[in-house]
C-alpha cells in the first residue's frame, strides 16, 4: 500500500479493483462484439450484455471469496446482472486473455501518463539549462575541485537524459501495446484469429505475434526498466541539488527547504532527499520483472502475485517522481554569485590542467609538466596562495610561458568559451530554449 502522500490523481485511479472490473469488462464485450460480427455468437447478443451490464465490487468480492478466482467470480458477477445472454460473455477464452489484454490497456494509459510528467520535466529543464547557460561554478570529480563549467550546462545534461528516457518509455509504450484473445495456450482452438485482431483493433491493441497463455514478460520487464531509468535521473537531478545545498557550499537551496524541530537555522533539502529514497523502490522492480519472464512450460502464476504489486507501485512512485522534480528544478533557488565565489575559493586549482598543458606545449615533458603543477597547486593548498601568483614566481614556470601566456590559463572565459558546443548539440535533438510551456 502507497501512503496517499504519494500518489497522485489521476495515476492512481488506474490501479484500483474498480478501475480493473472495468477494464476486463472492456475487454470482455469487444471479444463478444468481435465473435458476433463473425457470426460465432447469435445476433444482438452483444448489445443485450452492454445494456445490462454492471459491476458490483462488492458482489465479486464475495464470490472470490467462495471461488478463490478473481475472474470467474467477475464472470458470475456479471452473468448474476446480464442473465441468459451471460453465457455468451467470455466464449473461448481463458483468464490470461482477459487479465492480459486490460493489464496492456491499463500500462498504455499509465504510460502515457509518465510520458506527459516527463514531457513537463523536460520544459523545466530547459528553462533552466538556457537561465543559467552562462553561470560559472565549479565541476566537481570524486567530490573534488575539477574545472570550471556552467550551471546551465548541468540542467543541460539532466535534459539530454531525460530525452533518452522519453524514448524508452516511448519504446516500453509501443511494445506493451498488445494483447491476446488465443485461448488457453495460445492456439486459438476455441477463438478465431479474425475475432481477436477485431476486437484488439477496438482496443487500440495489436495481437501478440506468438503468445502461450499469457503475452510474453520481456514486454512487462521492458516497462518497469523505461520506470526505473527515469527514476534514477530524478535521483541524479535531487542528489545534486542535496550536495550543492550543503551549508559548505551553498550553491542552490529548494524553493521550500524544511526547517528542524531542534534547530530553527537549518533549511534541509527533504524533497530532494524524498525523491533519492522512492527511487530506489522504483528501481527495485526491475530484477523481480525480469524474473517473471521465466515460467513453466505455457504459464505458471508465479509471475501474477508479483506484478499485483509492482505495477501499481512502480507507475504510481514515477508519476510522484516526475511531477515532484519538475517542482524541484521550476522551484530551485540558484546563486550565482556563491558559485563564482567558490571558484575564487579555490586558490585558481581547478586550472592546473591548463596550466599543465601550456607547459606541455612550451616544450617540457608531460611527466615533468605534471610534476611540477601538482608541486605549486599542493603549496598553494597549504599556503593558502592562489596557484597563478606561485606559478608566476617559479623560475621554470617563468622560463617556459610568458605572463600573457600565464594569464591565459587562468582565464575563466577562455575556459568556458566552447559551453555553447554541447547547447548547439541540443538544439539538433529538440533543445527548446524558450523554456517550460507549463510555468
Amino acid at each position: 500500500m502507497i501512503p496517499d502522500r504519494y500518489a497522485l490523481a489521476p495515476m492512481k485511479d488506474l490501479w484500483t479493483p474498480e478501475a480493473q472490473y472495468a477494464a476486463w469488462l472492456r475487454v470482455e464485450l469487444s471479444a463478444l462484439e468481435a465473435l458476433e460480427r463473425l457470426g460465432h455468437v447469435p445476433p444482438g447478443v452483444t448489445a443485450e450484455v452492454r445494456g445490462r451490464a454492471r459491476i458490483d465490487p462488492g458482489r465479486i468480492e464475495a464470490l472470490e471469496r467462495e471461488t478463490g478466482h478473481d475472474l470467474v467470480a467477475f464472470l458470475w458477477a456479471l452473468e448474476e446482472i446480464v442473465g441468459p445472454a451471460g453465457r455468451w460473455v467470455h466464449y473461448g477464452l481463458t483468464s490470461s486473455d482477459v487479465k492480459d489484454t486490460a493489464l496492456a490497456l491499463t500500462l498504455v494509459q499509465a504510460l502515457d501518463l509518465i510520458l506527459d510528467k516527463a514531457e513537463r520535466l523536460a520544459g523545466a529543464l530547459a528553462a533552466t539549462a538556457h537561465r543559467y547557460r552562462s553561470s560559472p561554478i565549479l565541476g566537481r570529480t570524486h567530490g573534488q575541485w575539477a574545472e570550471p563549467t556552467t550551471f546551465g550546462l548541468k540542467a543541460l545534461g539532466w535534459w539530454d537524459e531525460l530525452g533518452r528516457v522519453r524514448e524508452r518509455l516511448r519504446r516500453a509504450r509501443e511494445g506493451i501495446a498488445v494483447g491476446k484473445l488465443s485461448g488457453a495456450v495460445g492456439t486459438h482452438a476455441h477463438f478465431p484469429p479474425e475475432a481477436e485482431e477485431r476486437a484488439l483493433a477496438t482496443l487500440g491493441l495489436r495481437p501478440c505475434p506468438v503468445a502461450t497463455q499469457v503475452v510474453p514478460r520481456d514486454r512487462h520487464a521492458e516497462v518497469l526498466y523505461a520506470l526505473a531509468t527515469a527514476a534514477s535521473l530524478v535521483e541524479r537531478i535531487a542528489l545534486e541539488v542535496r550536495h550543492l545545498s550543503r551549508s559548505e557550499v551553498g550553491e542552490v537551496a529548494e524553493g521550500r527547504p524544511a526547517g528542524s524541530s531542534a534547530m530553527p537555522h537549518k533549511r534541509n533539502p527533504i524533497l530532494s532527499e524524498r525523491l533519492c529514497g522512492l527511487a530506489r523502490l522504483v528501481r527495485a522492480a526491475v530484477l523481480p520483472a525480469l524474473e517473471d519472464n521465466a515460467l513453466w512450460h505455457e504459464r505458471d502464476m508465479s509471475h501474477s502475485s508479483v506484478e499485483r504489486i509492482l505495477f501499481p507501485q512502480a507507475f504510481t512512485l514515477a508519476d510522484y517522481l516526475l511531477d515532484r522534480a519538475r517542482d524541484l528544478v521550476a522551484g530551485l533557488v540558484v546563486h550565482p554569485e556563491r558559485m563564482a565565489a567558490r571558484i575564487e575559493e579555490a586558490l585558481g586549482l581547478p586550472f592546473s590542467e591548463g596550466l599543465l598543458l601550456a607547459l606541455v606545449r612550451a616544450g617540457l615533458p608531460r611527466q615533468e609538466a605534471h610534476a611540477l603543477v601538482a608541486r605549486l597547486a599542493e603549496e598553494a593548498r597549504t599556503s593558502g596562495l592562489p596557484l597563478d601568483e606561485l606559478a608566476a614566481h617559479d623560475p621554470l614556470v617563468r622560463q617556459k610561458l610568458t605572463a600573457e601566456e600565464l594569464r591565459a590559463v587562468f582565464d575563466l572565459g577562455r575556459a568556458l568559451a566552447r559551453v555553447g558546443v554541447s547547447f548547439d548539440r541540443a538544439r539538433r535533438l529538440g533543445y527548446d530554449p524558450g523554456g517550460d510551456p507549463h510555468a
